[in-house]
C-alpha cells in the first residue's frame, strides 16, 4: 500500500499540497532559474522595487556608526559578485546568528515537539498545529539554550511555561500561535526577533536561515543550500512563502531568515510531492509504499517548504479584535515595539547582554 500525507507524521497538509501543486511548474520554473543565477526573473517589478528602498534604507541608516551595534556591513563584495546573491558577507554574519538563536526555544507536549521564538515583552510565537488552545498551552514546556554546548563552562536550558492570562491569540487559518510566558526571570536575557511588516526583506533566490529543532533535537541552523523560491502576492496563497532548505517534524514554528537575520516566515510545513489521488512520490516520480518508506524516508521527494509571511501576520495581529484588554493592550506594545527603528539593535543588545550574564 503506498503511503499518503499523513503517513508523514506533518499533521494535515491538503491546503498546503493544494496551494503548491496549483504552482509546481512556476516552483520547478523558479528553482531551474535559481540555478542559473536568474532567480529574479520571476519576480515582480513592485516586489524589487520595495526590496531596492528597503536596502537603500538600510545602508543610510548603517553610516552612522552610532546606531550600528551589530548591524551587517552593507553592499560588501559587491565588484566580485557571480551571479545575482551576494555569498561574501560580513564577520558579523557569524556574531549575530548566535544572538539571534538564544530566542529560539524547543517546545514539548509529552512527546509532541515544536520550535518557537520570543518576538519581544515575554511573547513567543508557534504554529497553531503546535499549541492551538490555552488548554495545550498550559501543558507545554519552552525550552531555551537547548544548544550543544560543548565549548567553555557548560550551560544548562531555562524552561519556562505559558501565562494564557497575559496573552494568547492563535489563528487556525494562518496556523499561527502567540502566547505569554511566566516571567519567573528576566527573559530578554535571550533578546528577541522582531517581525518587521515592510515586505522586500527577500527575493526570489536570496539565502534563507532556518533555526529549528528538527525531530525535537538540540538547537539546529540551517544556512546552506537553502533559499527563497516563490512568493504570489495577491492571490488565495498570498499569506505564504515557499523555500528551500532541510526541516523535519519538530521544526515547526522555526523562525525563516535571511541574511540579515531578519524573519521573513515562520515556517509551517514542508510539501511533499503527490500524484492526483493523494500518493506521496519518490524523487523519481513513483508511488512509495509503507514498507520502502519505513526503510529509507528520505526517498520523498519535497517539493519545498512553506512558511507563514510575517508582514501577514503582523496585519492580521493589528486587525484582530480582543475582548480581553490585557490582550489588546500586549498586541499593540508588541506592534510598537516592532515599528520602532531600533527594535532589532536593541534586540541583538539585550541578547549580548544576557550572553554576558550567562557566563
Amino acid at each position: 500500500m503506498s503511503i499518503t500525507p499523513q503517513d508523514l507524521g506533518s499533521g494535515t497538509l491538503d491546503q498546503s499540497i493544494q496551494r503548491l501543486r496549483a504552482r509546481k511548474d512556476t516552483c520547478q520554473k523558479s528553482i531551474q532559474n535559481i540555478a542559473r543565477g536568474n532567480g529574479r526573473a520571476l519576480e515582480s517589478d513592485q516586489r524589487k522595487l520595495k526590496a531596492e528602498l528597503r536596502q537603500n534604507a538600510l545602508a543610510e541608516v548603517e553610516v552612522d556608526e552610532s546606531e550600528r551595534f551589530l548591524m551587517l556591513t552593507p553592499r560588501l563584495g559587491q565588484e566580485a559578485k557571480i551571479d545575482e546573491r551576494d555569498n561574501i558577507l560580513s564577520g558579523e554574519f557569524l556574531e549575530i546568528g548566535i544572538l539571534t538563536a538564544r530566542a529560539v526555544c524547543h517546545i514539548s507536549r509529552g512527546l509532541e515537539t515544536g520550535t518557537g521564538f520570543l518576538v519581544g515583552n515575554g511573547i513567543v510565537v508557534t504554529n497553531y498545529h503546535v499549541i492551538k488552545d490555552k488548554a495545550e498551552a498550559k501543558t507545554a514546556m519552552f525550552e531555551f539554550l537547548f544548544d550543544d554546548n560543548r565549548i567553555g563552562t557548560p550551560r544548562s536550558t531555562e524552561v519556562y511555561v505559558a501565562d494564557t492570562d497575559h496573552f494568547f491569540w492563535a489563528d487556525e487559518a494562518l496556523d499561527i500561535c502567540f502566547l505569554g510566558l511566566q516571567v519567573v526571570t528576566d527573559i530578554n536575557i535571550f533578546g528577541w526577533i522582531p517581525l518587521l511588516r515592510e515586505e522586500g526583506k527577500a527575493l526570489i533566490g536570496d539565502a534563507t536561515n532556518i533555526i529549528q529543532h528538527p525531530d525535537g533535537e538540540k538547537k539546529r541552523i540551517v544556512v546552506h543550500e537553502s533559499v527563497f523560491t516563490l512568493v504570489d502576492n495577491g492571490t488565495d496563497a498570498d499569506a505564504f512563502c515557499w523555500y528551500s532548505g532541510d526541516t523535519n517534524p519538530g521544526s515547526s514554528g522555526s523562525p525563516v531568515l535571511n541574511n540579515r537575520w531578519e524573519v521573513l516566515a515562520v515556517h509551517h510545513k514542508a510539501v511533499p510531492d503527490t500524484d492526483v489521488n493523494g500518493h506521496v512520490l519518490d524523487v523519481n516520480g513513483k508511488k512509495i509504499s509503507k514498507e520502502r518508506f519505513a526503510e529509507n524516508n528520505a526517498q520523498v521527494h519535497w517539493l519545498a517548504n512553506e512558511g507563514i509571511r510575517v508582514s501577514r501576520i503582523v496585519g492580521a495581529l493589528e486587525a484582530k479584535v480582543f475582548d480581553n484588554p490585557q490582550y489588546s493592550t500586549v498586541r499593540d506594545d508588541l506592534l510598537a515595539l516592532w515599528a520602532d527603528p531600533m527594535c532589532t539593535q536593541r534586540a541583538r543588545r539585550a541578547s549580548y547582554d544576557g550572553m554576558g550574564k550567562q557566563l
